[in-house]
């Protein structure tokens, strides 16, 4: 994807840095995330900074591969680590969940996926729609 004019430049790198942004306190706030007898709490320490830092280190290149880049190999790395990021994020809180609630949690998030992917399907569908009224009847 090359960026024909300014704007587009301006809106790439808003893209690049807010996405990167996301989740760089994403890895930091799981950080913070720590045990208690009642369930979890989070605790800003150093390790927080730490995390942060490395998060920006690991994140802003993935999302400058994303957007700037068209060969095929670090696009597909850059988006292995995105959704290793996004799934890690997802399951680490888990770890905290009493094993007793978990069939409760995991049928929660069966339906969830079920529910999300009709969205997707339809979303899908009425892309490939408006896409053949572009092209119109005769093509």
């Amino acid at each position: 994807m090359k960026p024909e004019d300014k704007s587009q430049r301006t809106l790439y790198r808003i893209i690049t840095y807010g996405l990167a942004l996301s989740f760089t306190v994403l890895i930091a706030s799981l950080e913070t995330l720590r045990g208690t007898p009642t369930g979890f709490k989070f605790v800003i320490s150093w390790r927080t900074w730490v995390a942060l830092a490395i998060g920006a280190a690991v994140t802003v290149p993935c999302f400058q591969i994303l957007i700037y880049s068209e060969r095929r190999g670090p696009r597909r790395a850059a988006i292995a680590i995105v959704v290793l990021i996004g799934v890690g994020g997802f399951f680490y809180p888990l770890r905290f969940v009493p094993s007793e609630k978990m069939s409760q949690i995991f049928g929660g998030l069966g339906l969830a996926v079920i529910a999300l992917s009709v969205v997707a399907g339809l979303l899908l569908m009425a892309r490939r729609f408006f896409e053949g009224e572009k092209r119109g009847p005769s093509d």
